[in-house]
């Protein structure tokens, strides 16, 4: 797996074989020197001299490995490991702090198992293992750099956001923010590798610039109701009606007509039976439920979304929230809030909001398109989109 754009903690083992590593040749020049005199001298006063010249070796050994440390972080033990010890900004740790965390080193050897429950301390270090005792005290930080950056190369811990980041698969983010209609235009004309001379594009050819395409804006459509002209209603001419026949002797009375027929009253269902059930038996629909969405950090790690979750370095949701998951988010750098966004699955993709993070979060898609995060408004990620939060990201994939 390719190193990650981002710092990584160092682990206990790498810390504690690293130590063990720059022990052996001190404890090999102070066994051998005296062994080495004695073969040489024969005599009384061979083993003291030859215990003063291996003690002699071996400081000026440590003396060396010391101001080594001090100024770039490395030691044998260090870079047959794969780590680097820097200070707390990502720089060279100084003289001061590397004799201080080597003198509280020597100080836990009263017992025997003082040095390794010290280099193993990191193990109980509640800011993601970050540091050990002698870390805390010395104001240092030891870091993978085959798993992740290099601060001393890279400018320090807090770079600048995406240094030496390299484009998730499917995202092009390098292409920096761009507003959610806009399409880029071609690329400036570039060598082919594998071609000679004669068949590359010369750059001189083409002076003008390549056409930018803009999406002109269009106006939604107004919907207008169609108008339609009232027609005036004529009554027909009344006609005359012939008088009753002289023979009737009542007299004719009107009978009034009322405006509009009664309503039936609605004929109440027979008891016991349900109006809906009149025909046939409801049927309970069964809600279809997301198998979860699958999140890819750009360490290599992964996290399998099903309901709602809170992301963040040490992440908790507010007073009457739930939430089904936390992703405790390890972050050197702390670019990442304490509770940075809030997650939900979906079967189109993944609800994303950021929780009004510090540094910000953004959606860029599989077309390359980024959308700023507003604080409490969700943006959906799609499957195959990055969502980048503080210095840190992860890609949307289905389960």
């Amino acid at each position: 797996m390719s190193p990650s754009p981002n710092l990584v903690n160092a682990t206990a083992a790498q810390r504690l074989g690293a130590k063990i590593l720059d022990a052996l040749p001190v404890a090999a020049l102070l066994a051998a020197a005296p062994l080495l005199l004695s073969l040489a001298m024969p005599g009384r006063d061979a083993l003291p001299v030859g215990f003063a010249a291996g003690g002699a070796l071996a400081g000026g050994f440590a003396l060396w490995l010391w101001i080594w440390e001090a100024g770039t972080g490395k030691t044998p033990g260090n870079l047959a490991m794969g780590i680097r010890t820097t200070s707390e900004d990502g720089r060279a740790p100084g003289l001061i702090p590397v004799l201080l965390r080597n003198v509280l080193l020597a100080l836990s050897g009263i017992t025997v198992a003082g040095p390794v429950v010290l280099l193993l301390s990191n193990l109980w270090d509640r800011n993601s293992q970050r540091q050990g005792w002698h870390d805390k005290v010395a104001r240092t930080l030891v870091v993978d750099v085959r798993a992740g950056r290099d601060p001393l190369l890279t400018g320090g811990l807090h770079t600048a956001a995406g240094a030496g980041r390299t484009s998730p698969a499917g995202s092009l983010a390098s292409a920096g923010p761009l507003a959610s209609t806009a399409v880029p235009g071609p690329g400036p004309l570039t060598s082919v590798p594998g071609l000679s001379a004669a068949a590359q594009p010369a750059q001189g050819r083409h002076q003008a610039a390549a056409p930018q395409f803009q999406a002109a804006p269009v106006a939604a459509p107004q919907y207008q109701a169609p108008q339609y002209q009232a027609q005036q209603f004529q009554a027909p001419a009344a006609q005359a009606v012939p008088a009753p026949p002289a023979a009737q002797s009542m007299p004719f009375q009107s009978v009034p007509v009322p405006a509009s027929a009664p309503t039936p009253a609605p004929v109440p269902a027979p008891p016991g039976v349900h109006p809906d059930e009149e025909l046939e038996m409801t049927r309970v629909a069964r809600r279809r439920r997301s198998a979860g969405i699958r999140i890819r950090f750009d360490d290599g790690n992964s996290s399998v979304i099903t309901g709602t979750a809170l992301l963040g370095r040490n992440p908790g949701p507010k007073p009457q929230e739930t939430a089904d998951q936390l992703l405790d988010f390890a972050d050197m750098g702390r670019s990442v809030s304490k509770t940075h966004l809030h997650l939900q699955a979906d079967p189109n993709g993944i609800w994303v909001t950021d929780r009004n993070s510090t540094n910000g979060s953004a959606v860029v898609t599989v077309q390359g398109l980024r959308e700023e995060l507003e604080p409490g408004r969700p943006v959906l990620a799609p499957p195959g989109s990055t969502v980048f939060f503080g210095d840190r990201s992860f890609t949307v994939a289905p389960v």
